[in-house]
């Protein structure tokens, strides 16, 4: 088959589920397909398709047809197939999948020149794969509510598809963001609340992490508890702060959380090995 021979749209057998475009399709996109099918009752033979489609298998291990081989998909695998790669999907006779399916007029904006002969394939983690399921819900919704945002909104969900094809290509996604990541955004609102006593929970909700998970970022690639850090990090504050030419003891106590100077005045002196002073 080349890319002259007609296009068709080959539905998944009767009563899957899935969605057409009346008129102009809305944002872009062509078709959106979810849900159970009986590849092995109901193959898809190889067809040429209109615009660029994604597909993501959820569960069971159909088999991709394209290039001339056989694919066996299975959880996470995501297959992007341009307009002019003839593809289909075959099964074992009893067997069923769950997929879920976008075909758009533009091509993902992932990394490197696509074109239509492209056949791209990946496989998800299931945090990836979770976003992505994510992101057909909210496709689904959109085309049901259907009004002049609609288009806006489908596009901006397209972006959305996009970034997590890309991040997959790059090898990002696999637990969302990197230890190194993590840290230097626990730093950076450590800076941001240092009159804060005690931020363990509070930090750990914003990195989305538990108490434990926080404990075990900091001691595996630091050696420290996330509490050092931040005392550390409180204790270089206070002597940039009374290396100033007008903050107090007690006003640099205050600015770091201490409700007493006192204490201020050990917890520095057990860090530095002298007690603070202006200009120490």
């Amino acid at each position: 088959m080349t890319a002259k021979a007609a296009r068709e749209l080959y539905l998944p057998g009767p009563g899957s589920a899935h969605w057409l475009p009346t008129g102009h399709p809305p944002g872009g996109l062509l078709y959106l397909g979810w849900g159970r099918r009986f590849y092995g009752r109901h193959p898809i033979p190889l067809r040429l398709h209109h615009g660029w489609t994604c597909m993501v298998v959820l569960s069971g291990q159909p088999e991709f047809l394209a290039a001339g081989r056989r694919h066996r998909a299975r959880r996470g695998s995501l297959i992007v197939a341009g307009p002019d790669v003839p593809y289909g999907w075959t099964d074992q006779r009893a067997a069923a999948s769950t997929h879920l399916v976008w075909t758009w007029v533009e091509p993902p904006a992932i990394r490197g020149r696509l074109t239509a002969h492209t056949c791209w394939m990946r496989t998800a983690d299931n945090e990836l794969l979770g976003e992505i399921e994510d992101l057909h819900r909210r496709t689904r919704r959109e085309i049901q509510r259907s009004d002049d945002s609609s288009p806006t909104s489908l596009q901006a969900l397209k972006t959305l598809i996009d970034a997590s094809l890309a991040r997959c290509e790059r090898g990002t996604a696999r637990s969302g963001m990197s230890a190194q990541q993590r840290l230097q955004l626990a730093e950076q609102w450590m800076r941001r609340h240092l009159d804060i006593r005690a931020p363990a929970a509070a930090l750990a909700d914003y990195l989305g992490l538990s108490a434990m998970g926080l404990h075990r970022l900091f001691k595996e690639a630091t050696g420290r508890s996330p509490g050092r850090a931040f005392l550390e990090i409180k204790m270089r504050e206070a002597g940039r702060l009374l290396r100033g030419d007008s903050a107090s003891v007690k006003e640099t106590a205050l600015a770091l959380g201490y409700r007493h100077p006192g204490d201020f005045t050990r917890a520095y002196t057990r860090f530095h090995g002298h007690p603070p002073t202006r200009r120490s």
